[in-house]
This record gives C-alpha cells, structure tokens and sequence, in this order.
C-alpha cells in the first residue's frame, strides 16, 4: 500500500535525525537538506526540519511531493500531500515531553516474544567511552551475544558473537563536515571467505546526530546546507484549508 510506503520512506531520514538530549538540555533547532545515493539508482532528496520533539520530513513518493510531520509529545503523525491539499493523520500513545529524545535500549520491546532475553550486565569504558554491557540469548539455544551499547550515540560500539565474530565500530578522527565538527567512525563486520564489510558514519555532538553514513553496498545518506536556529512553528502544524481523508486501519489493508 501507499500508505505503508510513505511512512517506510521517511526512515532513513529519522536515521539520520535520530538524537538523545541531555535531561533538561533542550538541543538546537535546525532544518538541512537530505541526499541518498544508491549506486545504480536515482539520488533521493528532502528536506528534514526539528524543533524540540517535533520533526518534518519533505520528500518526494512516486513522483509526487509529501510531508511527513511527528509530534510524538501528542502521538500524533500526519502525513501530507500538496498537489491536493489533503492529509491523513494517525493517533499513536503520547510520548512525555521528557522521554521525546530519551535514552533508548539496544533490544526491541518485542524482543522476549521473538525467543530472545536481553539483559543489562553492568556499565564499562570502551574507547574512553562510558558503554553499558548486554547479553542477548536465544531461549533453547547456544547463540549468544555481548553488545557494548553507547546510549549517547544510540550505537553499538562492539558486538561479540558466540561463534567468535566481532563487530566493532572505531573512532578515527574529527573532522569537519558541512562546516560542522563532527565524529568520524568506522564499522568492521568481518566474514569468512569474502572481504571484511565496512560502514562509516559521521557524528555531531553538538547536535547529537549522525551527519553522514556510507552503507556496504556503496549507499550514502548524508545531511546537507545544515541550518541551526529557531523555525518556524507553523510547519508542524497543517495549513488552513486542507482536507483530511480517510484511510483504512491498519488490519484491513492489503
């Protein structure tokens, strides 16, 4: 369905955009362009902006322009298409102004109903980076894994597997990207028999955002003409005039 692809589209983005703020520390407001580069494909271009918990995505889905607008302090997403003036709106569970940009655990909540437990062992450094140890294992089975989880970065800066691979990310330097200092990381999945697949990203701290990532298969998705300061607030809201239409829950589409 359309509908399902919207939403699924707008999440590279929230990727990218994807932070957590010191409590009580509100970060910056800003807006950027977004550019995905797909090798054989066309690039992908939007515009994302963020103000507090707020956040607006524009992008183009088949050809046509849409807007994607989260206000997750009210449980609300809208999605809207300008051609025809029309948008649609989904109620979700609020989420407490507080927790908007709060701390988020490397498991999934639907982790247990999928075989799996996920316990936190304890908090460790790593890279002169303060990381909280989990283990991850499937009931009935010998697979296991240790995670070194940084919550500040939302990353997983080492993950060991039971059958001896590891997975780490690297810190090489700082560097200046779009005229911001931002962390540069790089991620090391070693395989046997083919070459070691390798990830980089890019990091603001100010911001707490990743700037820039290049993907394995030669994907990039990178944040452009960053902006930082106050928007305006009446791009989280809908225009006047606009139609909301209808569409059908979630159980019944096809």
């Amino acid at each position: 369905m359309i509908i399902r692809q919207v939403f699924a589209l707008a999440l590279s983005a929230l990727l990218l955009a994807t932070h957590v703020s010191a409590q009580n520390t509100p970060l910056p407001a800003f807006s950027a362009r977004t550019v995905q580069t797909t090798p054989d494909q066309p690039d992908r271009f939007g515009i994302i902006t963020k103000s507090g918990s707020f956040m607006r995505l524009e992008f183009e889905q088949g050809g046509e322009a849409v807007i994607q607008i989260l206000r997750p302090t009210e449980g609300r997403t809208l999605v809207l298409y300008p051609a025809t003036k029309t948008y649609i709106e989904r109620i979700g569970p609020p989420q407490p102004e507080e927790f908007a940009d709060s701390y988020t655990p490397p498991c999934p909540p639907d982790l247990e109903d999928n075989g799996l437990t996920c316990t936190r062992l304890g908090i460790e450094v790593y890279q002169s980076i303060p990381v909280e140890r989990w283990h991850v294992v499937a009931a009935g089975s010998s697979n296991q894994m240790i995670i070194l989880w940084d919550p500040k970065r939302k990353r997983a800066l080492r993950q060991e597997m039971s059958n001896g691979t590891v997975v780490q990310m690297t810190f090489l330097e700082m560097q200046v990207l779009e005229g911001r200092e931002a962390e540069h990381w790089v991620t090391e999945t070693p395989r046997v028999g083919s070459a070691t697949m390798r990830s980089e990203w890019w990091y603001d701290p100010e911001l707490q955002l990743v700037l820039s990532e290049t993907l394995p298969d030669g994907t990039r998705r990178r944040m452009e003409n960053i902006i930082v300061g106050p928007v305006d607030q009446s791009l989280f809201t809908v225009p006047d005039g606009w139609t909301l239409i209808d569409v059908p829950r979630p159980e019944t589409q096809e």
